[in-house]
């Protein structure tokens, strides 16, 4: 049960990577970025706790789609293994949303891994609905260097900063072109990451990502609210 569920401060970095390092070992983790991240506008962090134990943590934040709409990402939610089944990760969505909707946002989502049955079924009970739609995830390689090219006017960098990386997300048109772009100024500002969430059935969109240099990490569902 918790005893506590309320916003992080910076000074829950340390708690909070702890949980984060049991859950994802093999993620790369900086505990000083956790606490700037926590700090910066349009972005809630919310830690469990039981007794004075964080037990676990969700993280959401704001973007903006291509059409102006704001949205809320519930971007990374974690249960320490010795506070599972007990409905905190429920909980915790359930006040993430809410968070985000008093931040203004329109929608919500959040993008799960296609074999992640436990948050697939946590976000079903706090009203999310799956979009069928299979998606495959890409990153641009690591030391990957590109000549920054036009953006089209319909391809679109969303600007994010998470637990794991400081990066962007392209959408929109998906082409070579955009590819390249978004490569070079991640080069260019010495940003962690570049990537796009691609349907499946998007045959010419995935090919220009490997032709650009991106790989594929894996398969993904939308799960949205509204």
């Amino acid at each position: 049960m918790v005893s506590n569920l309320r916003i992080a401060n910076p000074d829950d970095a340390a708690a909070i990577l702890t949980v984060k390092q049991v859950v994802w070992p093999e993620s790369a983790d900086d505990v000083k970025n956790i606490a700037q991240v926590i700090s910066e506008p349009g972005h809630v962090t919310l830690v469990a706790e039981v007794g004075e134990r964080v037990a676990g943590f969700a993280d959401g934040f704001l973007t903006l789609s291509p059409q102006g709409r704001r949205r809320w990402e519930v971007d990374l939610l974690a249960v320490h293994p010795d506070y599972r089944q007990q409905g905190l990760a429920r909980q915790m969505v359930t006040a993430s949303t809410q968070a985000g909707l008093a931040l203004g946002a329109e929608t919500a989502r959040g993008l799960i891994h296609v074999e992640n049955v436990a948050s697939q079924q946590t976000f079903a009970r706090c009203g999310y609905v799956i979009d069928e739609t299979v998606c495959s995830l890409f990153v641009a390689s690591d030391g990957l260097t590109q000549t920054r090219t036009g953006l089209s006017a319909t391809s679109f960098l969303i600007p994010v900063s998470t637990f794991n990386y400081r990066g962007l997300w392209l959408e929109g048109t998906l082409d070579y072109d955009a590819f390249t772009c978004a490569s070079a100024i991640r080069s260019q500002y010495k940003l962690d990451m570049a990537g796009a969430v691609i349907p499946a059935s998007q045959e010419k969109a995935i090919t220009a990502a490997q032709q650009a240099g991106y790989v594929f990490v894996g398969d993904y569902h939308w799960w949205r609210l509204i």
